[in-house]
């Protein structure tokens, strides 16, 4: 099957060749989280390039086999930007039910979520592809439930044609109005098990060195462990 992929603003180097490593197969778990990381510094960047982040509340969510990676490049270009990042990390059981019809659902089995403050400026739901809308709408019916955000933003390197139309059918039009997505490439076509081609090169699970969903969800991210020990006293017991 040959693959389109589409580059959306500038396809330099520092995108294209993150984007080959991902899809490449031989790129081993180690250097599939660089080119993540990369990645999710190019798209803070592209961001912070049009949006005023300064002395502003973001609030970034994202799944946990993204914080390390994906996640890290992003909130550090934020946080360099001036930006006031308060992030949350889910842990979510995805599943594929096929009664009556086809639908992934994914469901919250744990979370890592920073105070948030009365007034959030800007929410971003991070995510390594976007292809399906399941985890992208679970991330955002969670923290909508927690805030009303002036601004929010998908950021992906990485999507799969007409999924921004379907995930703002998810929402009603005062909500899904609001969507602004930052996406380095957009592709056209996937296989019959739903990976994106090229996409990230398979289940991003795999490609980053988990064994399976329930592998990923005993990890803990070197960044969310930081972020603890850096808020917290030293009597306080981390939140999770």
């Amino acid at each position: 099957m040959t693959s389109r992929r589409r580059y959306l603003g500038d396809a330099a180097a520092d995108v294209i060749e993150p984007l080959s490593a991902l899809a490449e197969t031989s790129t081993t778990p180690a250097a599939y989280r660089d080119a993540l990381q990369r990645l999710g510094d190019r798209l803070a960047n592209r961001m912070s390039e049009s949006v005023d982040l300064k002395g502003k509340v973001v609030l970034v969510v994202a799944g946990v086999e993204d914080v390390d990676s994906l996640g890290s490049g992003f909130i550090d270009v934020l946080v360099h930007a001036g930006a006031d990042v308060r992030l949350t990390c889910l842990w979510m059981d995805r599943k594929t039910l096929t009664i009556p019809d086809r639908e992934e659902v994914a469901n919250i089995i744990q979370e890592y979520m920073e105070p948030i403050p009365p007034h959030v400026d800007h929410f971003v739901v991070l995510k390594s592809i976007v292809s399906s809308s399941c985890t992208i709408r679970t991330s955002l019916l969670r923290m909508l439930d927690e805030t009303d955000p002036e601004r929010i933003h998908v950021a992906s390197p990485v999507m799969l044609k007409g999924a921004r139309k379907r995930l703002g059918a998810e929402f009603p039009m005062s909500v899904g109005d609001k969507f602004e997505y930052w996406i380095l490439a957009v592709d056209a076509q996937a296989d019959e098990n739903g990976n994106v081609i090229p996409g990230v090169g398979g289940s991003v699970y795999q490609r980053m060195g988990f064994e399976n969903q329930e592998d990923k969800n005993f990890y803990m991210p070197s960044l969310v462990e930081h972020r603890i020990m850096g808020r917290r006293a030293p009597t306080e017991r981390p939140s999770l």
